[in-house]
């Protein structure tokens, strides 16, 4: 039964398949040897193998090294077409041990690169990932609270989306939980299991975003990694891209990511050959886009092409529903993290109500996070709320009060570092990130990002 389907069998491999017997004669040729080397089985079969040397149709065989040594061996053989195949021949002995047989096994040597290619292509990947697991990991995510109406519809609509792969834009001010709802629509998706990766447009300095982004391959930069660097969206393969902040993307990257979203294609700065890449995008900012287009900020024709399916999440001033369940989750869950019980009283649950939540939900978060670690107190009041206790110590102080400031034994470059730190963790925590301070502050954001990082080195922190 295997002899008279062998035929079949051998069809079916990927490699070319040349069979001889001990005197060189052609007896078996797979369909895929007629497929790489051009030449019709009915001029092979029972004729010779050295006569096609002998008429230019091949430059190299096998057979007779492999019959006369009884030893396998690989060699390359070019076409008359130019066209190269790796040649791995084997003896097949009879009873007595000689060789009675040759096989040759025949690949496209294009179709070796394209593997080594893919190969190297995952143990890059393989490399980002392993970074992404050892840097610092994220306190347990939590489940998200929606009470209100407005999150209910929303949520809907992240359920109908999820189920495709088309773009989507989340709107929103800063710290209403975009890179939250990023996730859900990944975690609903088809791609649940596969890679989900975040990028903060706005974070990273734009001498690197380039390469952040898209990767390099090796010798592009001197000091540069010499076996090159696969960017992140690349590293998204088969998943979800974030990009949070995309308002900040500088024109030049917007004209490559917009390339990306057509085309479906990553070229690696100093490369010449596109990588196609299946990855879903998902894009996030706190700007009005349609006034950054005006202003010619932002490519119209990015921004018409992110915007087929748009998630506006509201603030949290304009969803009161959702303040208290908030917080007092967020109370249960630190309490249990640091082994606290706590519970507001009720006029500090109607401050927490009144108050307005410019930072949002990342303000009520921290703010709850800072109560379960530093109020003594079981039952939370009015007074340790951090925005009723400012508003309360302000009444008694004049506007021009500033933060005490120590003198001794240090000289004014020293203290005015101190003033720059006030200022920027102020303004971090106000406007959000790096993009939005440099913005508002109308400095440049390189140089917001050098400070915030040189300051980082000295023990602050801008959470």
């Amino acid at each position: 039964m295997l002899q008279e389907y062998l035929d079949q069998l051998l069809d079916v491999f990927s490699d070319g398949v040349c069979v001889t017997d001990a005197r060189g004669t052609v007896l078996f040729l797979n369909a895929m040897h007629e497929k790489l080397t051009g030449v019709p089985h009915g001029s092979m079969i029972g004729h010779n193998i050295q006569e096609f040397v002998g008429r230019g149709v091949f430059d190299v065989i096998l057979n007779p090294e492999i019959l006369r040594t009884g030893k396998s061996i690989t060699r390359v053989q070019t076409l008359a077409n130019g066209r190269r195949l790796v040649l791995e021949g084997y003896p097949i002995f009879d009873d007595d041990g000689a060789a009675a047989f040759c096989v040759t096994l025949i690949r496209d040597e294009s179709r070796l690169q394209e593997l080594q290619g893919k190969v190297a292509f995952q143990k890059e990947l393989l490399d980002v990932f392993s970074k992404l697991s050892n840097a610092p990991k994220q306190e347990s995510r939590m489940p998200e609270i929606v009470q209100s109406a407005t999150m209910a519809r929303l949520h809907d609509k992240i359920r109908v989306l999820a189920q495709t792969d088309a773009p989507v834009l989340i709107l929103g001010e800063t710290g209403v939980g975009k890179d939250v709802l990023a996730r859900r629509i990944h975690m609903e998706s088809g791609r649940a299991e596969r890679p989900f990766i975040k990028v903060d447009c706005g974070s990273i300095s734009p001498q690197l975003i380039e390469t952040e982004l898209f990767g390099y391959v090796g010798g592009t930069f001197s000091g540069a990694n010499k076996n090159g660097k696969v960017g992140l969206i690349e590293a998204a393969s088969t998943g979800t891209v974030f990009l949070d902040e995309i308002g900040e993307l500088p024109i030049a990257m917007q004209t490559r990511l917009l390339r990306f979203l057509q085309d479906g294609e990553v070229l690696r700065v100093g490369a010449t050959t596109p990588r196609k890449l299946d990855v879903r995008v998902i894009a996030a900012t706190n700007r009005d886009l349609e006034k950054a287009v005006a202003e010619g900020e932002f490519r119209s024709d990015l921004y018409y092409r992110l915007k087929i399916a748009v998630l506006h999440i509201p603030p949290l001033r304009e969803r009161h529903d959702d303040i208290l369940p908030m917080a007092r989750f967020f109370l249960d869950f630190y309490c249990r993290k640091y082994g606290r019980v706590m519970e507001f009283s009720p006029e500090a649950e109607q401050a927490l109500q009144n108050h307005d939540w410019p930072g949002n939900v990342r303000e009520l978060k921290n703010m709850v996070q800072g109560l379960a670690v530093t109020c003594a107190e079981r039952v939370i009041q009015p007074s340790h709320l951090p925005f009723v206790s400012r508003f309360s110590a302000r009444a008694g102080e004049s506007d021009n009060a500033l933060p005490p400031i120590s003198f001794d034994g240090r000289n004014y470059k020293e203290i005015m570092k101190d003033m720059e730190a006030v200022v920027l963790r102020a303004a971090m925590h106000k406007y959000g990130n790096i993009a939005n301070v440099a913005r508002e502050l109308q400095v440049d954001r390189s140089t917001i990002f050098r400070k915030v990082k040189e300051l980082e080195k000295r023990g602050v922190t801008f959470d």
